[in-house]
């Protein structure tokens, strides 16, 4: 399990760094890039790996708590990322969107409700096939 989350984590920090770069590079074009802006997308590459290359891979796949407490797990570890993400990467974005964050709150919940109920009833699928076979 740990060297699953650790090659995950690995991996989720990796693309994030490549997706940031190129989306970055889409918006402004060829820039200067200083210091600042390269710690920036480090920081903000590990927030993305530790949520989604490690927590969510532990809540969904190994996790044995009860649906309510897994979906406010994920939740507040997604909004907590998002939003110390959007501060990383431009602090004058983040005073744009923290006006909307009861809004983002509770979308982000609903999504998570959606996927956790969706998720359950593959997985429960694919188990009753797999256990038929047997």
């Amino acid at each position: 399990m740990f060297k699953e989350l650790k090659n995950k984590f690995m991996q989720a920090t990796f693309l994030t760094i490549i997706w940031i770069l190129g989306i970055l590079n889409i918006v402004f074009g060829n820039i200067t890039v200083n210091l600042n802006i390269f710690w920036s997308i480090i920081g903000i590459a590990l927030l993305f790996a530790t949520v989604f290359g490690v927590i969510y891979p532990y809540v969904w796949n190994y996790g044995t708590w009860i649906a309510p407490i897994n979906i406010i797990t994920t939740t507040s570890a997604n909004l907590f990322c998002g939003f110390i993400s959007v501060y990383l990467l431009s602090k004058e974005m983040f005073a744009l969107i923290i006006p909307y964050w009861l809004a983002i709150v509770l979308l982000d919940l609903f999504m998570h409700i959606l996927a956790f109920y969706f998720y359950r009833k593959y997985e429960n699928k694919r188990l009753v096939k797999k256990l038929n076979k047997l």
